[in-house]
């Protein structure tokens, strides 16, 4: 999710969109029930959503967003996927580490001798 449409981030949004929506479930019930459409439960919450809306877009506009000392954020580079498949990926890999560092291989065991593993005792 963006962060302008994450809800745990986006207090005054969500309250902005409950406002404006309550208002006009009020104004509905008010036109329905043959009162004034307009009064002042409609007009506190028109105004609580306008409120609440300017401080969402003052706080953290979508278009330019900024940190808290007013410096623009910066984008994360994109991931750029690696190339090729796992097995030239590794091969790439050990290549650099034997030029950078030396033989990642270990040593192989000389002919005719092996690890064995211990014997059980009895």
């Amino acid at each position: 999710m963006k962060r302008a449409l994450t809800p745990a981030t986006n207090p005054t949004g969500l309250a902005s969109a409950a406002a404006a929506i309550y208002a006009a479930v009020v104004m509905i019930w008010n036109a329905v029930s043959h009162h004034g459409v307009i009064d002042p439960q409609v007009i506190v919450a028109a105004l609580a959503a306008a409120a609440f809306l300017y401080s969402r877009m003052k706080v953290t506009p979508t278009a330019d967003p900024k940190d808290g000392n007013g410096q623009p954020l910066v984008a994360a580079p994109a991931a750029v996927p690696p190339q090729g498949s796992p097995a030239a990926q590794i091969a790439r890999g050990r290549a650099y580490i034997a030029e950078t560092y030396g033989n990642p291989d270990p040593p192989a065991a000389p002919p005719g001798k092996t690890l064995q593993p211990p014997a059980v005792p009895e």
